[in-house]
């Protein structure tokens, strides 16, 4: 799946979404906690978590690295230094395409304050939003809303941090300049080229180097192997036909000498040979 660019989750001093203000030490802890085999954080949208896999409340990812870092931020027209929490997710394609359309371009954690039982700060979700300002301050002052967002989290105890007017882009894909394509091209150059019967380039080479083999060759070693197969088989039948004309043989001899032969015991009649012409009379 495509990574994104590291991209800033909240600086500490912002409000969370039950009035807590994000402290410093929290980012640290998070990044100290953080360990995608033990605890891994999923991504959501707006912070419903669906049973059903299919969208719009289903997986969009995973949150793989967070770092922390200081950021020169503007407060009231002065620059003031703030620790900040960034993150890189790795996208499906379902977070893919809603990025492309323009949607849900802020992230907005989910955070413990108990993360496994240490009573440090740790992540267990993120959601996209289009409207940082949903998660934070509106959710607190209109009471109808905050308990349909608490009833979003993991834990009761755990908060959401109002999301940062930061993109989420993707990482571009480092390229070596060979692409797929190029090297399925080469593959298939060079099966033509060891088949080819056309004359190639000259190239120079060194005078002591044995010349190469042609391999323009390839009919007549067809040619070859089709005669070689065809005398083995040949000879491998041989002995079966030379039987059958021996059998051939024997049982025409033996019909000729039955034909000839007079059975034993039988009796045989010389021909008739007929009179003189005379008729004689009994008076």
């Amino acid at each position: 799946m495509a990574k994104t660019q590291f991209f800033r989750c909240f600086v500490e001093g912002a409000t969370a979404s039950d009035g807590r203000v994000i402290e410093r030490d929290w980012i640290d802890q998070i990044v100290a906690n953080f360990n995608t085999k033990t605890s891994p954080v999923r991504i959501n949208c707006e912070h419903i978590k669906g049973f059903s896999p299919e969208p719009p409340f289903n997986g969009y990812g995973d949150i793989v690295a967070v770092r922390a870092q200081d950021d020169d931020i503007t407060i009231d027209g002065k620059p003031v230094k703030r620790r900040a929490l960034y993150a890189q997710a790795e996208a499906n394609d379902q977070l893919i395409a809603v990025r492309k359309k323009g949607q849900k371009p802020y992230p907005s954690l989910e955070l413990t304050p108990n993360f496994a039982g240490t009573g440090k700060v740790g992540m267990v979700g993120m959601a996209i939003t289009d409207n940082p300002a949903s998660l934070g301050v509106e959710a607190l002052n209109f009471s109808a809303l905050k308990p349909m967002f608490d009833g979003r989290k993991a834990a009761p105890d755990n908060f959401f941090t109002a999301a940062e007017s930061l993109p989420i882009e993707l990482e571009p894909i480092a390229s070596d300049g060979t692409g797929v394509a190029d090297a399925i091209k080469n593959g298939f150059a060079a099966v033509a080229a060891m088949f080819s019967t056309g004359e190639k380039p000259k190239e120079e080479k060194p005078k002591e180097q044995p010349k190469e083999a042609a391999n323009d060759n390839f009919a007549a070693f067809a040619t070859a192997i089709g005669d070689q197969m065809a005398k083995s088989i040949g000879d491998a039948l041989k002995p079966v036909v030379d039987a059958q004309a021996t059998l051939q043989n024997d049982f025409a001899t033996l019909k000729s000498t039955l034909e000839t032969t007079e059975a034993p015991g039988g009796f045989s009649r010389q021909p008739a040979t007929g009179g003189d012409g005379a008729v004689l009379t009994d008076c």
